[in-house]
């Protein structure tokens, strides 16, 4: 069995890893975080492709509330 100072070395260098560890996983989620593009951002650098996509989803529920209200009738 090891002696004191020997166990506190080995933990402190067992801790050294850790946290050198802890530190790259942390800039990776950092890194990841800003590549992230939330919607609002993504509309003001994409606006004709939000146009046409919502066109597209307007045109499609007014197809499907044209064909429920001809049901209802």
């Amino acid at each position: 069995m090891p002696d004191p100072a020997e166990q506190v070395v080995m933990l402190r260098s067992r801790v050294g890893e850790r946290q050198r560890e802890l530190e790259a996983a942390v800039h990776d989620l950092k890194l990841a975080a800003r590549r992230m593009v939330g919607p609002a951002e993504w509309v003001r650098e994409n606006p004709l492709a939000f146009l046409g996509g919502a066109l597209v989803f307007g045109w499609w529920l007014e197809g499907r509330g044209r064909r429920h209200a001809r049901r209802v009738r």
